[in-house]
This record gives structure tokens, sequence and C-alpha cells, in this order.
């Protein structure tokens, strides 16, 4: 049996996948915080840290915990103080990031690639 129109539809499957991919990567490069950053962010650590590491390193970075997201390594947390992004960093957070037009969820799991992504490049 052939079915020649599953080529057509993988094909098409394949483009959209491509270009949201890459759009999300520029999204997500253009809503990264600089270093010296402070207010309100998401600040996102490696899925599978626990809880409590992830809680002590949010309050070493002097960050006020406004909630945690439905998956425990993405946090919206704030801080008045200039260089609360660098501090996140210095903590293990692998991105910190404000106004994304999409949920924490995506964001975590693209901020996750593109930390990897960064590291490789490096």
């Amino acid at each position: 049996m052939r079915w020649p129109g599953h080529k057509l539809a993988a094909g098409l499957f394949v483009s959209v996948l491509t270009i949201w991919i890459a759009v999300m990567a520029m999204v997500m490069r253009q809503a990264a915080l600089p270093r010296e950053a402070s207010g309100p962010m998401l600040a996102v650590f490696e899925p599978g840290t626990p809880e409590p590491d992830i809680f002590a390193r949010l309050s070493r970075a002097e960050a006020r915990i406004v909630k945690p997201s439905a998956f425990g390594f993405i946090w919206v947390v704030a801080g008045d103080e200039p260089g609360l992004a660098g501090r996140l960093a210095d903590q293990g957070a692998i991105g910190a990031y404000r106004n994304l037009p999409i949920s924490p969820t995506i964001a975590g799991c693209f901020a996750f690639a593109d930390a990897k992504m960064a590291n490789l490049l490096q």
C-alpha cells in the first residue's frame, strides 16, 4: 500500500516544526534578561533540581519568591536590587526571563535548550 499524501503531510509537519523551533529560539534569546536586571522575572533552573535546593538558591540570590510555576524548576521571583538576574545565574539558574509571550512551561523547556546550546557554542 502506498499513501503519497502522507509524504506531503510529513514534509509540511517537519517544515512547520522547524520554523516554530527557530522562532521560539529567537523569542527566548530576545526575552533573556541581562545580568544587571532586577524586578519581576522567571527564574529557570535545571529540570529535576529539587525544590528545597531551588528555594535555597533563590534565597542566596536575594530573590523575593512570588510563586512557583506548574513545574518545580521554573519560579516567578522579584527583586529591587540591581543584578538579580546575575545573582540567579551565579546560583545555578540557566536563565532569567521577563514578559514572555508564551507560557512559563514552554519557556522553561526552551530556556533549558537555549542554555545547552550556549554551552556547546562556548
